[in-house]
């Protein structure tokens, strides 16, 4: 089984928040769409499906236009509630912060599809939210990380009035920016922020969490949430577990080798339920690495920014040795040779 990238996919009401966004900014967002063999008007579609290629390269060609290193950041600040389907309509008619986030958290992926996604644990007196995604490009995570992060604190303000997101930490994985975006990024999210962190993450307190929303309507709830529930149930009928697997294991090959341990604990399962599953549909954990690997080494080959010995480290091989052989056994050639075949 192969891990291909036309398993995963962003929805069109995640896309039209990065394509009015980024019009508001001056940027010819549809010509760029367009370029990239998309359809201005259906890709903004709500319920479409933009397959992750054609959703990464909009969204890197849309940052190397405009020139910008904190284009995912900037986007992120356009909020606009009326392309955001029943979501915003959940959080307004939430009891208090928790509530409000949970029912974010249940159902994120009509905007979010399944390429990116916040997974919630328990932590003290408050939850810790980790952003997780499949992508593997460092500009293009940087810029989803960032719109992610400044949207959820405005829609915060949005729906509860306050002034800002009132998390006790967020952490990011990227190195960090000059001291003005430091500033602006802990301004908007209303504590420190640090960077070069193994996650992506938000560490949410009390206060925010046992907030009381003024406009709280457990009727208009119901509604919103029965709306929610057919338009998830619609688009996620092809979603498999497995893809939620790959999604994790993804993720975690950015920043360390991916452990069965860390997966299981992100889906809130036992490892022995993963490993159980993972048999069910004929895989072992080593199988599943291995496929993934084969799969992410095609996709960094055809980067030439990447060399091979960043690539080998990149999947977790000991040497570029190691990393050769095991390539020859997957495509029976060197990486060397399926490059220049590429090129």
């Amino acid at each position: 089984m192969s891990d291909s990238a036309a398993e995963h996919y962003m929805t069109g009401l995640g896309l039209a928040q990065y394509v009015y966004g980024a019009e508001r900014l001056g940027l010819p967002a549809k010509e760029i769409l367009l370029a990239c063999g998309l359809d201005p008007v259906l890709s903004v579609q709500p319920a479409q499906r933009i397959p992750q290629r054609q959703y990464e390269s909009f969204l890197l060609q849309l940052a190397l236009q405009s020139g910008d290193e904190q284009l995912g950041f900037h986007i992120g600040h356009q909020v606009m509630p009326a392309i955001y389907g029943a979501l915003p309509a959940l959080g307004f008619s939430a009891a208090n912060g928790r509530e409000a986030i949970v029912m974010g958290l249940r159902y994120q992926a009509l905007a979010a599809g399944n390429v990116e996604g916040f997974e919630a644990s328990e932590k003290d007196d408050g939850m810790l939210f980790t952003w997780t995604m499949v992508h593997q490009n460092p500009v293009m995570r940087r810029h989803v990380i960032d719109n992610v992060f400044a949207l959820l604190a405005h829609m915060w303000r949005f729906i509860s009035g306050g002034n800002n997101l009132g998390a006790r930490l967020v952490t990011l994985e990227y190195p960090a920016p000059s001291a003005e975006v430091r500033k602006a990024m802990e301004e908007l999210y209303g504590c420190p922020v640090r960077f070069s962190a193994s996650s992506n993450q938000i560490d949410m307190g009390p206060l925010l969490l046992d907030a009381s929303l003024n406009i709280h309507d457990p009727e208009q709830l119901r509604v919103a949430e029965e709306l929610a529930r057919k338009q998830l149930a619609e688009q996620q009928q092809s979603q498999t577990w497995l893809a939620q697997v790959k999604r994790q294991v993804r993720d975690l090959m950015v920043v360390r080798s991916p452990r069965r341990e860390t997966v299981a604990e992100r889906l809130n399962i036992s490892v022995r339920t993963l490993d159980r599953r993972l048999a069910e549909v004929d895989l072992t954990w080593q199988k599943l690495l291995d496929s993934m690997r084969a799969q992410l080494a095609r996709e960094y080959l055809a980067d030439p920014e990447m060399n091979v010995q960043a690539i080998a480290t990149r999947l977790g091989f000991a040497d570029v040795r190691a990393f050769q052989r095991r390539f020859r056994v997957w495509t029976g050639t060197t990486p060397s040779d399926y490059r220049s075949r590429l090129a």
